[in-house]
């Protein structure tokens, strides 16, 4: 590897449940976005890589994460059986320098914050007194109105992407002065819909 692909490594994180890769046009998608930007690489990366890890494997129908680490080209390739974290507790955290608008696979900035979470199970993090995500998810805020997803997001998640297009969510500006007109925060991912209920009330979430 040379030093100047190892410093633009990127991961993406696709959901495999019963052998098929969920939403993984739109992963694909992210990932040769990402090579085009960093790389001015048009060969896309295929599907078949993919097909061909995952056949290689032999997966059983038990969710599995698939992860990709990747440069210019597919680094590596694995699947691990997926166990979902219990998230019970939100320390929030302000951080108005922070850009995540690309995958990293070196999250440094966002693991330093949080090691600030104390006894909490994860973090909010606010930029410039606006919610975003939180150290591993997009955000999704529920009230009498209906589900709501902040419009200040560091990474446009494909599940977000998903949601919005179903129509299942709506964007919304949320500051941190906005908290208190919502009731829950669910948290989203690749991994984790909406009906997993992954969420924590918001009476609970720490300032």
């Amino acid at each position: 590897m040379d030093k100047k692909n190892d410093k633009q490594l990127f991961i993406e994180s696709i959901r495999v449940v019963n052998g098929d890769f969920l939403n993984l046009d739109a992963h694909l998608q992210r990932m040769n976005d990402t090579i085009l930007k960093f790389f001015k690489q048009t060969k896309p990366i295929a599907s078949e890589e993919l097909l061909l890890a995952k056949t290689l494997e032999n997966l059983d129908s038990t969710c599995f994460k698939c992860r990709i680490i990747y440069g210019e080209n597919i680094r590596s390739i694995t699947f691990e059986k997926y166990i979902r974290r219990k998230i019970n507790s939100l320390q929030i955290l302000e951080d108005n320098d922070i850009d995540y608008s690309y995958k990293f696979e070196n999250r440094k900035n966002i693991l330093s914050l949080l090691e600030k979470k104390g006894g909490c199970d994860d973090i909010i993090i606010a930029k410039n007194g606006f919610i975003t995500d939180s150290s591993y998810s997009n955000l999704v805020f529920q009230n009498k109105q209906g589900l709501f997803t902040p419009s200040s997001f560091l990474l446009n998640g494909t599940k977000r992407q998903l949601l919005l297009k179903q129509s299942k969510i709506k964007e919304t500006i949320i500051s941190l002065n906005q908290l208190s007109l919502y009731d829950k925060v669910f948290l989203i991912n690749a991994m984790i819909d909406i009906e997993d209920k992954v969420y924590v009330e918001v009476k609970d979430i720490r300032l």
